[in-house]
């Protein structure tokens, strides 16, 4: 089995160094550094991760309960090829450098880093978080049994689930509402020129 940092070396964001937003950009090869750096200041290190895709209120409110767990919140950004795999070619709506920079500006987040894998195992067995914390849902009533959680087991962290905190509100439903507002403008306009037959002008 390849170590957590071979299996992300050969990945490097390209990110102008513009701002490396706001500097709170963390390459994964970096990771290690900062668990080292963190550990020396004796600080509670959080770790949670997503796609963070139409960036809504439900998530924000997440974020702010998982920084209640410590004293640094360091956010995983699933790359667009990482989501792709997962869900499909139409996912994500953002670009991963949008994605990533909308949540610099959170109070609650310290450090953004980029998952390039479909898991972020590698990334927690490099950044090593006291607490790795991860959303309650359906999908993921198994996940006592992932490779993530024992990870975070194996070297005495802590995982903690924290429940959806807009159930009512997600990314698939704001986009669903978009389409079908905008397919109900449309429909009324073909319904419209359907009543006139076609002739040229």
């Amino acid at each position: 089995m390849k170590k957590p940092k071979e299996e992300l070396i050969q990945y490097k964001w390209k990110m102008s160094p513009k701002d490396r937003l706001n500097g709170k950009f963390v390459d994964t090869t970096d990771l290690l550094d900062l668990h080292n750096k963190l550990k020396r200041k004796k600080l509670k290190v959080v770790f949670t991760a997503g796609s963070w895709d139409l960036l809504h209120v439900g998530q924000m409110r997440y974020l702010e309960k998982a920084k209640e767990e410590g004293d640094i919140l360091v956010v995983g950004v699933n790359s667009n090829e990482s989501i792709r795999k997962v869900k499909g070619k139409n996912k994500p709506i953002l670009d991963e450098t949008i994605r990533a920079e909308a949540l610099t500006y959170l109070r609650s987040i310290d450090y953004v880093t980029l998952i390039p894998t479909t898991s972020c195992q590698p990334i927690l067995g490099l950044l090593k978080p006291d607490v790795y914390v991860t959303v309650g849902e359906e999908w993921n009533k198994e996940f006592g049994n992932s490779k993530e959680y024992k990870t975070v087991k194996d070297y005495g962290g802590k995982v903690k689930i924290i429940d959806r905190q807009s159930p009512y509100i997600s990314t698939t439903s704001i986009v669903e509402r978009i389409i079908g507002a905008n397919m109900g403008d449309l429909f009324k306009k073909y319904m419209k020129v359907r009543k006139r037959p076609l002739k040229e002008k």
